[in-house]
């Protein structure tokens, strides 16, 4: 990212036009209540070189949240997903997009900081910053009484913003992600069975489909699949007005059950603790069965089916799964993935597990023999 000086004064009406000016579609509502919190809890921001788009430093919103000043970092950032020692289906994706800043990006961006805010950052080395929607859905995680300040719009508008973010970029749907999943798994060996019939015994004469289901020896394990962000209505449509839960345990007696939401696009607050609530009263509301709630990232999940072809299938075929994911798998699969794969073809040439094929057009070269001339 390349930032350039731009006005000292950073008032709202500023901040609400930088962002106007990078997604002029985005909810107003979004837009009022975030310039409100950054009025009452005096945040710092600055916009590109265009004046588009509104930057915040992440380690300042987990203050504001009353939080640790490395929570973003620790458990949020992308780095914290892959170096965080948490399992990675228990760490959630923001929408919006996400910088570290390093090296003359790093110094480009204090000076633009000074400039526009009066204030300098002194001496640091690196520094995480995200753009307003990144920002934005950073603020409305957890359950601070600071934090509960952030979301008080609630699920629904920073919902609309991310659905037209959706549709005017990838215009993705379930569907969709469940064919790229059902391909995928096909070159595996993950035990997933997709679109489960199953008789919904709270309306006599009509049937449910779970998207897929995995059947392990102590536990099954249902997949409810989302293209958008997760939120508190998704659950409660599926667990409250669709009653799966109570149609899995039926359908598999005397087995744990664990349902599980996923989506490429993450999950918001208000989904999240409703998902807490439910496993705290689990007991009291599946009486006689063990059940147990959760979200993974869609990513997570393919990155385990694609490690599982990767182990079993033989390394001269890895490139070739490489050229397929980029082309055909990219709702599905994320960039670190494709990365990790490609990292493991480079290393297996530099070992010489794989031997890269000469470009001879299949002509066999022979070497020249030396003429001999006689006397």
């Amino acid at each position: 990212m390349t930032l350039t000086i731009n006005s000292p004064s950073n008032s709202t009406a500023k901040l609400k036009s930088s962002i106007e000016a990078i997604a002029p579609e985005v909810d107003s509502t979004i837009l009022d209540e975030l310039c409100r919190l950054t009025r009452i809890h005096n945040l710092k921001w600055v916009s590109d070189k265009n004046g588009k788009n509104a930057y915040y430093i992440m380690s300042d919103l987990s203050v504001a949240k009353g939080l640790y000043i490395k929570d973003y970092a620790n458990y949020w950032s992308p780095e914290a997903k892959s170096t965080s020692p948490v399992k990675q289906d228990s760490l959630e994706s923001l929408p919006g997009k996400a910088l570290k800043l390093e090296g003359n990006n790093l110094a480009n961006f204090k000076i633009l900081y000074k400039e526009q805010n009066g204030i300098s950052l002194g001496k640091i080395n690196s520094l995480w910053v995200g753009d307003f929607l990144h920002a934005y859905s950073y603020l409305v995680q957890g359950s601070t009484e600071t934090a509960k300040d952030f979301q008080t719009l609630g699920s629904i508008a920073i919902e609309t913003s991310i659905k037209k973010e959706i549709e005017q970029s990838s215009h993705v749907i379930e569907p969709d992600l469940q064919k790229q999943l059902i391909e995928l798994a096909a070159y595996s060996n993950v035990g997933f069975k997709f679109e489960v019939a199953i008789l919904d015994s709270f309306n006599p004469g009509s049937h449910r489909r779970w998207d897929f289901v995995e059947r392990l020896p102590k536990v099954v394990k249902v997949y409810e699949l989302k293209a958008r962000t997760l939120s508190e209505q998704d659950v409660k449509a599926t667990l409250t007005d669709k009653k799966y839960i109570e149609l899995a345990i039926e359908k598999y007696p005397n087995k744990s059950i664990e349902f599980i939401f996923t989506s490429p696009k993450g999950i918001n607050w208000e989904a999240k603790n409703y998902i807490e609530e439910v496993n705290e009263n689990a007991k009291k509301l599946y009486p006689g069965s063990k059940v147990k709630v959760s979200f993974i990232d869609l990513q997570s999940i393919t990155e385990r089916v694609i490690n599982n072809i990767v182990d079993n299938s033989p390394i001269e075929s890895h490139f070739w799964l490489k050229k397929k994911l980029e082309q055909e798998f990219t709702a599905t699969v994320s960039q670190r993935t494709i990365s990790k794969l490609n990292s493991s073809i480079a290393e297996a040439y530099q070992t010489g597990r794989l031997i890269k094929k000469a470009k001879t057009d299949n002509v066999i070269s022979f070497p020249k023999l030396k003429s001999t001339q006689t006397a």
